[in-house]
């Protein structure tokens, strides 16, 4: 999938360029009467000031290149999509709300939109992460009809909310996705 050394050298260098830019960014800041310590300008770098990428080129700078959901034939899915998965996970970026896709959707998805999303390039190991939420958005009938819970649908119900009816789930992966490890 990706070459750990290459992938530990590239993200070093990164973490490296952002606490060079964080210290400049503190000390500026103290020469013009501005507050706010290291803290403060590490959330300030990260929301403001990071150069912006995608995660389809994270993806790609650590070795991981998926191909076009055309490209790939029904036996191979499984694979190329666990490989994005897994290589998000590495970057910190962790999906929720899968399972009302089955994998060639989910795929699909990822590769001709999600992955395309402008984002903030915040290397890994720095306190942040990245959470995608296949069911989110302004369309909320696919969390509504797989996702939420029966407790959620009667509450939204009783508060006038159409709630699309239940769906069975075409995947049972979300249980199974890789979650940030504690500590």
């Amino acid at each position: 999938m990706y070459d750990e050394e290459m992938r530990r050298r590239i993200h070093e260098a990164k973490r490296r360029r952002r606490a060079e830019r964080i210290d400049a960014l503190h000390r500026e800041a103290g020469r013009s009467g501005g507050e706010g310590g290291r803290g403060f300008w590490s959330l300030a770098y990260d929301l403001h000031y990071a150069p912006w990428t995608t995660n389809l080129d994270q993806l790609r700078e650590i070795g991981v290149d998926p191909p076009m959901p055309d490209a790939i034939d029904d036996d191979e899915i499984g694979a190329a999509l666990d490989a994005v998965i897994m290589g998000l996970a590495v970057l910190q970026v962790f999906l929720l709300h899968t399972d009302h896709l089955d994998d060639r959707s989910l795929y699909r998805r990822l590769r001709l939109d999600v992955l395309h999303d402008r984002v903030r390039d915040v290397p890994p190991a720095t306190g942040s992460r990245e959470w995608i939420d296949l069911a989110g958005g302004v369309d909320r009938s696919a969390h509504l009809a797989v996702h939420a819970t029966d407790a959620e649908r009667a509450s939204l119900e009783a508060a006038g909310v159409i709630v699309p009816p239940r769906m069975e789930r075409r995947a049972d992966r979300d249980r199974r996705l890789p979650r940030p490890a504690s500590g």
